[in-house]
């Protein structure tokens, strides 16, 4: 429901643990896909099944998986994760630190992006002051927030006093130095998020068309990129990190909605989804066989109330217990998801480093009296009404409208689902407030 009365909930998407595969290739299943079985090309490409990536490919201005995913595939930082969480080198030769404040990294030799220009000490720092600069307008550069003189060169309020972070220092070509504001004893575990990428100098000629055609140092080249429809991408053959391509390329292809996506499946016009939907979560076993992977995924779906609208600005923190203990996540997660998803108990999932159970306390547990009662001690929903916003591209309708029917059965609040036609319009919904 929307309206100067009603409140809304953003749903945020997630990858999920359900795939079926038809052919195999690089990733980390450490080659041990379907791709090893007779018939299959290692050198052929393979189709996937991903949204049109909200904003242009740059690594800072990604912030959701339908970009990231490419992104991942063009682009390698310092670090990456191994399957257990822990880091491990990838661009990067070592990253030293005495006081964890000053962190040395060192590159390893012969990397070079995929325009044959050398990856160097300044691709990093370049790229990385670049983001941190307010008038690129990146998503992600608040990620610089903890190296010495970002608040210099984008101030929380007034105008920069400088366009280059003073804890960023280029020794040479293959060194460089990373002070931070105060010790982070984990810093070096950030560096392998995406925004840390490096950028060739051909970037900056214009950032924009990069975004739309990008140079980057990862196992797969860019090749194409058709809106709303596909983005091809194909090995790398010079690549020098330990993730290099195993197939000839990959296709992410656009879909409207998940079900569309498995008749595609099913039918062999694409070879790889990262989800299944809800409807078909009870056959696709029966209709994938030994194509159907079913494995377990760190990641949490998560519901995030919109503080920016003016009904949430000024409302007791119990009204939100309230409403999540109305829910009732066992139930939801064995009938509508066929029990392909777990009840969360915290903020942080199984397989994450940092994991505790139970973090959340009563506050994920299902309790329609004290539910009842929070949001009543809290001054009640304004409105008594809510909006559930989710993008109709990922799955999540069925979900949406249990938690939903959930929340008004406990309570008597209104509760509706705001559908946006994909995970971009999503976004850009949130975004703009």
């Amino acid at each position: 429901m929307r309206g100067a009365k009603s409140a809304k909930w953003v749903a945020v998407a997630a990858v999920v643990a359900l795939g079926a595969t038809a052919c195999g290739g690089g990733g980390g299943d450490g080659g041990k896909s379907s791709g090893s079985k007779a018939g299959i090309d290692p050198s052929g490409k393979f189709s996937i099944e991903v949204g049109e990536p909200q904003n242009p490919l740059q690594p800072a201005n990604t912030m959701e998986s339908n970009g990231s995913i490419v992104i991942r595939s063009l682009f390698s930082g310092l670090v990456d994760y191994d399957q257990s969480g822990k880091t491990v080198y990838v661009n990067a030769e070592s990253i030293d630190s005495k006081d964890n404040k000053t962190f040395t990294v060192k590159l390893k030799p012969g990397w070079k992006f995929h325009d044959g220009t050398p990856v160097t000490a300044a691709s990093y720092v370049n790229a990385w002051n670049w983001a941190a600069n307010p008038a690129n307008k990146q998503t992600n550069s608040f990620w610089f927030s903890d190296i010495q003189g970002y608040d210099d060169v984008a101030p929380a309020k007034g105008k920069s006093k400088a366009d280059k972070m003073s804890g960023l220092k280029v020794v040479d070509d293959a060194t460089f130095t990373i002070t931070l504001s105060t010790p982070i004893p984990y810093y070096t575990y950030k560096l392998g998020y995406e925004v840390f990428d490096p950028l060739p100098e051909s970037f900056y000629k214009d950032p924009q068309a990069a975004g739309e055609h990008p140079i980057g140092n990862g196992p797969y080249k860019f090749v194409s990129w058709q809106h709303k429809k596909q983005i091809e991408v194909a090995k790398y053959d010079d690549y020098k990190g330990p993730n290099a391509a195993k197939n000839g390329g990959v296709v992410f292809k656009n879909y409207s909605n998940l079900e569309t996506a498995y008749e595609d499946l099913k039918s062999g016009n694409v070879d790889v989804l990262r989800q299944v939907a809800p409807k078909d979560l009870p056959i696709y076993k029966q209709d994938l066989g030994d194509r159907a992977v079913d494995q377990a995924y760190s990641g949490l779906q998560t519901l995030a109330v919109a503080f920016y609208s003016k009904q949430w600005k000024d409302v007791d923190p119990k009204v939100r217990q309230g409403l999540s203990m109305a829910i009732d996540r066992d139930t939801i997660t064995k009938t509508v998801l066929q029990g392909t998803r777990e009840p969360a108990t915290g903020w942080v999932a199984k397989g994450v480093l940092g994991y505790q159970p139970n973090a959340a306390g009563d506050v994920t547990k299902y309790d329609p009296a004290k539910a009842k009662a929070l949001i009543k001690e809290g001054g009640g929903v304004p409105g008594n009404a809510i909006s559930i916003q989710y993008n109709a591209d990922g799955g999540h309708k069925e979900w949406v409208e249990a938690v939903c029917n959930s929340i008004t059965n406990a309570t008597g609040v209104k509760c509706t689902g705001d559908s946006k036609p994909d995970f971009q319009a999503d976004l850009n919904a949130r975004d703009n407030k």
